[in-house]
């Protein structure tokens, strides 16, 4: 499967766009590296810096890398805007 996979509020805690304080969510982390080792794509996104304009990309990279992530692409600044979202698709983190 082709997973993609929120960053902030998903795998991580992040209060009030503090991004370089983001404190990772161990118990997500390991489910999403599960599906990695199960041999799914991982792609993890967010929407940092799509409003501000700033560059979040070195930062959430590292991030991911000392948090322990296993993924194949990160794409920054593109998130759909959206207040909810109803897919046949989506999954809360917490139902996995």
């Amino acid at each position: 499967m082709n997973i993609y996979v929120d960053i902030d509020g998903t795998i991580c805690d992040s209060v009030g766009g503090r991004y370089d304080e983001a404190s990772p969510i161990p118990q997500h982390i390991d489910k999403i590296n599960a599906l990695y080792e199960e041999g799914n794509r991982i792609t993890y996104y967010t929407a940092r810096g799509q409003n501000s304009g700033k560059d979040y990309s070195d930062l959430t990279y590292n991030q991911l890398i000392g948090w322990g992530c296993k993924f194949h692409d990160l794409i920054m600044n593109h998130k759909p805007a959206y207040d909810l979202m109803i897919c046949d698709k989506t999954k809360r983190i917490e139902e996995l």
